[in-house]
């Protein structure tokens, strides 16, 4: 049998602490938003230069108590009176901030989902120096008094589907960097993640013929323009066309014709491909096409048919159907 490297034994590890902290933190309080944020929900540790000065601190503690060193004792304590002052300050940042709602429209899978994020700051002081940290991406700002603000922030997508990000770090090491404070929350809906179109995928199947919601077929009469025609007994005398009748020394009329869309059937039993993923991104591709195309459509998966239609509320049913597939 063979056995787990020390790589995937420490990811396994690292996982299962994660989701062991994860259940902690949203037992404490409230963790998805709308939300409040809370002391419960916020977490204080020194920076690196917190704990540099610190040791620092202790060191000048010691010579001034063994060495009877007064001024290095008071100087020891005004640090400490500081410290201590900056960590309520960036406690005091976080408290109060409401996360009003988590947002992101969808994607295609590989491109990065935007995710808008919500903050309302309900008092009358300035909240500065705000950092919204989601995995190695991090985005700064401020919120004013008494107003909301908006942060986006990317979240890397790969597959196709409903997409859960993981926990987001609101932070601040407001005022002089010694103390940071965070929170953590987690979005409250999922993004939807569409199918990566294919970069080349095979023609459009043929068209069935007319899009059976059409009123009229091609041979009858419409209200679009078609082609000029030979005056025939019975033509009404406004469709006459005079200008080109004297030029052509012909009495000629005008015939208008309905526009007939053509429409196109795309069947995930018959579209080429591989594999399941090789033939939706096929049929990811044929829809942009089509609607690129100003053409109609229906989308058959299985026992489900979406259509005929070929306008964006057609389209984003379509790529949804597909993503949940």
């Amino acid at each position: 049998m063979d056995r787990i490297g020390p790589g995937p034994a420490l990811n396994a590890l690292q996982a299962r602490l994660r989701l062991k902290l994860d259940r902690w933190v949203k037992r404490r309080a409230r963790a998805n938003p709308p939300l409040i944020i809370g002391y419960r929900q916020i977490f204080i540790l020194p920076t690196g230069f917190g704990w540099m000065l610190g040791m620092l601190m202790f060191g000048m503690l010691m010579g001034g108590l063994n060495f009877n060193n007064n001024l290095g004792l008071l100087t020891t304590f005004i640090v400490a009176g500081l410290a201590v002052n900056s960590m309520l300050m960036a406690y005091h940042n976080l408290r109060g901030i409401e996360v009003r709602r988590c947002s992101a429209a969808p994607v295609f899978a590989g491109e990065p989902a935007r995710l808008n994020v919500t903050f309302i700051n309900a008092d009358a002081r300035r909240r500065p120096a705000l950092e919204l940290i989601y995995g190695k991406q991090l985005e700064a700002f401020n919120l004013e008094q008494t107003s909301s603000g908006e942060t986006g922030i990317a979240i890397p997508t790969t597959h196709r589907g409903w997409l859960k990000p993981g926990r987001l770090r609101l932070q601040t090491s407001h005022p002089i960097g010694l103390f940071e404070a965070w929170t953590w929350f987690w979005p409250e809906h999922p993004i939807l993640v569409w199918p990566r179109p294919a970069g080349h995928p095979p023609p459009l199947p043929q068209s069935t013929g007319q899009n059976p919601g059409s009123r009229q077929n091609r041979e009858s009469e419409g209200e679009n323009f078609y082609s000029l025609r030979g005056w025939r007994s019975g033509d009404p005398l406004h469709r006459i066309a005079w200008k080109a009748s004297q030029r052509h020394q012909l009495l000629l009329s005008r015939e208008f014709r309905a526009e007939q869309a053509e429409h196109l059937t795309f069947d995930l039993n018959h579209t080429p491909g591989r594999d399941l993923e090789e033939r939706i991104s096929n049929l990811t591709a044929w829809v942009l096409n089509a609607h690129r195309d100003g053409l109609q459509w229906t989308l058959r998966l299985g026992g489900v048919e979406i259509g005929p239609g070929g306008g964006q509320a057609h389209v984003y049913r379509c790529l949804r159907a597909l993503a949940e597939l």
